[in-house]
């Protein structure tokens, strides 16, 4: 038996914008509301032109899904808040002692005044709502992490539809005034939640939403244009957003407090690729997080760095996001992804004997122990969770895929690496993104006409994992029939 220590914490996470919708109770007041919603985006192909009010509807079914992790034996859950039900309108008005230096924000102060005139502006009925659904999961001895920040950004700090046609603002994470207003509402949350919140996390996969945003326009990620100062300025803002809210927040909670990262391993295709993958790495991987661990900031992504001791350590731990590898090619003196691998086998030639998610993402679960170790050294073994591992499938490779990522934790684990806890995504088919309702990563399936739920096979296989801390004998050769997901 694979056996994980008794503090060890299984979970799931979600999301806000992904779960929430489906019943009365609408937020209209999201760039991704708008952007899902405009025919021009739609008609464009950007989107699916499937509707969030049409969603898994968590917002109101939340007990009875509450339910369904108790029974599954959850130790932790990860919950989103959005920004816009908080703030449905602009919170400039409030003032806060922003100190910068060579157009760096290095310090903002939220003081306690500052908090009360954010509690006249606030939507006190969604903060309570809020509120309700994190002491019902405490009810049931569930700890909660409580995520600030997953993609979607309130219409009056981002209007993905403006910039996209017309070129023009409120530009989101482009603009740095988005760090003001964020470390507002960070320190605004640790005020009001602390007592019933275990740990938080600032934001949500950073670099997914600059890159799919201004560097590849077909991705259907708002604003969907191309602008490589655009992503640059974006990728530090939210590195300063997450420190600036960090200190603020520490004011008012002595619970962790972290960010999410989505990585991906990178792999050679052949041994003449080998001189590229560290770039390939730093790109993918360690840019941003350098920003936080280090102090170190390239802006231009070209080796000349600057450091910055306002932003070097500002986290308590490390949220891994994993999904799949990336392989590259060497390409003149840079890389290029390549085809047939990881990500990038939706349509394509797939080059690879493992099975193939309906994302079109390579099933590698070597890569998440690959990784695991990696940061174990980049970072002398910061204290690490894996915030999110899911696969989209019809329930068939579902049961596998757990069980594989998790053995390599495991051995992770066993070589030194100091992980703490896994959380499955996610608990509920959902909302994905541009892709809308036609992918299903839930352990439960949705019926969004009825919004009855249905447990999948690998609800079970992932109960029995909880509930006897580790993975039995009778599922280690899960791991090896009938995917082959033992090895490279």
């Amino acid at each position: 038996m694979k056996k994980f220590s008794d503090d060890f914490l299984f979970g799931i996470s979600m999301s806000g914008f992904q779960f929430e919708m489906g019943g009365k109770e609408l937020d209209e007041n999201t760039d991704w509301f708008k952007w899902t919603h405009d025919k021009r985006i739609i008609n464009g192909g950007l989107v699916s032109g499937d509707f969030p009010e049409n969603g898994t509807n968590y917002w109101e079914l939340y007990k009875e899904d509450n339910k369904l992790m108790e029974k599954l034996g959850l130790n932790i859950v990860r919950i989103g808040i959005e920004w816009s039900r908080i703030f449905p309108n602009p919170t400039f008005e409030v003032k806060t002692k922003v100190i910068e230096k060579n157009d760096d924000i290095i310090s903002i102060e939220v003081d306690e005044n500052s908090i009360l005139e954010l509690k006249k502006l606030a939507n006190l009925e969604a903060l309570e709502h809020y509120k309700k659904i994190i002491i019902d999961l405490k009810e049931k001895n569930i700890k909660v992490m409580v995520d600030l920040n997953h993609f979607s950004l309130p219409i009056w700090i981002h209007d993905p539809v403006n910039v996209n046609l017309y070129h023009k603002g409120p530009f989101g994470w482009v603009d740095k005034n988005t760090v003001i207003e964020f470390t507002k509402y960070g320190a605004f949350l640790a005020n009001e939640l602390d007592e019933i919140v275990d740990f938080w996390s600032t934001m949500n996969e950073p670099q997914i939403v600059s890159s799919l945003a201004y560097l590849q326009p077909k991705s259907g990620f708002p604003p969907s244009i191309i602008n490589e100062k655009y992503y640059k300025l974006a990728q530090k803002h939210q590195a300063e957003a997450h420190c600036r809210a960090y200190d603020a927040m520490r004011k008012y909670t002595k619970k962790s407090i972290g960010f999410i990262y989505s990585f991906t391993w990178i792999d050679p295709e052949s041994p003449e690729d080998n001189d590229v993958v560290e770039d390939a790495k730093f790109f993918h991987n360690y840019h941003f997080t350098d920003m936080i661990f280090r102090g170190d900031v390239d802006f231009h992504i070209d080796g000349n760095k600057k450091f910055r001791e306002d932003m070097k350590g500002k986290t308590d731990f490390l949220g891994i996001n994993y999904y799949t590898r990336t392989v590259v090619k060497k390409y003149g003196n840079k890389w290029k992804i390549e085809d047939g691998y990881g990500y990038s086998c939706n349509g394509k030639l797939i080059k690879t004997d493992k099975p193939v998610t309906e994302m079109g993402w390579e099933v590698y679960p070597l890569g998440l122990k690959n990784i695991i170790l990696e940061i174990k050294e980049r970072y002398n073994n910061p204290i690490m969770y894996i915030t999110e591992n899911g696969i989209a499938d019809k329930g068939d490779i579902q049961p596998y895929f757990i069980v594989s990522h998790i053995i390599n934790i495991h051995e992770a684990i066993e070589l030194g690496a100091n992980v703490n806890g896994y959380m499955y995504w996610s608990i509920l088919d959902n909302y994905e993104w541009p892709e809308g309702f036609s992918k299903r990563f839930g352990l439960i399936h949705v019926d969004y006409d009825t919004k009855v739920r249905t447990c999948k096979p690998a609800y079970f296989v992932y109960k029995d994992i909880i509930e006897n801390k580790g993975i039995n004998n009778y599922l280690l050769n899960y791991i090896k029939y009938p995917y082959n997901l033992e090895k490279e």
